[in-house]
């Protein structure tokens, strides 16, 4: 993973709603400044949050409000924690190792028997970028986006799924985030707009998934 000085803070909603209130032991991989985190302990006091970060500036802010962080480089190492957790959640990291399928193996090795591993992915193939790839424009950015110049990885969602099955993980929730085009239909009905965003999300995950998320277990 590239050192570079962006510190994350941004809040992921739809990861947050796949984690399981009984879940107690939580590891953020991928924690910046552990917002996440910060969210679901105010949701259950009990919980005990742990974090992981590539980064000095995020392992300073989430070590504040986080029970534990450790910083490490995922493409190389994967931490050696004191014991198990309930839930381990990869909210838009994957995309930025190396071997992902190994990543996930091998963390997954520190999930409980009846633990929850969260995956959060953008989709490569939205569709707003394939109109800029049949345009013939292929740019990476330097600002974040589906097409961040920190991405090792692209995922649709069929090879998203196939990813997380070949770390022999099985899927047992599945589901894609984004909107459909109604750029003054949404001006005007702010509420049905997100209906058909939902709707069509989760008829066509592939096409108007902005970002997919998934549940899955050993």
């Amino acid at each position: 993973m590239q050192n570079h000085k962006i510190v994350y803070s941004s809040f992921n909603i739809e990861v947050f709603a796949k984690v399981p209130i009984n879940a107690l032991n939580i590891l953020d991989v991928g924690c910046g400044t552990g917002i996440m985190g910060k969210v679901l302990k105010q949701q259950r006091k009990d919980r005990i949050i742990c974090g992981v970060t590539y980064s000095k500036d995020e392992y300073v802010i989430a070590n504040q409000v986080l029970d534990k962080v450790w910083i490490a480089d995922i493409n190389k190492e994967t931490p050696m924690f004191d014991g198990t957790f309930d839930c381990i959640i990869f909210s838009h990291v994957l995309e930025h190792t190396y071997q992902p399928e190994k990543v996930l193996a091998d963390f997954s090795s520190f999930l409980n028997k009846e633990g929850v591993i969260i995956v959060a992915l953008p989709n490569i193939l939205h569709f707003r970028q394939r109109i800029k790839f049949l345009s013939g424009s292929f740019q990476y950015s330097a600002n974040g986006g589906l097409m961040d110049i920190t991405h090792y990885r692209f995922y649709d969602w069929v090879t998203a799924q196939k990813m997380i099955i070949s770390a022999g993980l099985r899927i047992i929730a599945k589901e894609g985030h984004g909107n459909f085009p109604l750029p003054f239909f949404r001006v005007l009905f702010p509420v049905l707009g997100k209906i058909i965003d939902r709707r069509a999300s989760r008829l066509w995950p592939g096409l108007f998934g902005f970002q997919f998320v998934f549940a899955a277990k050993k």
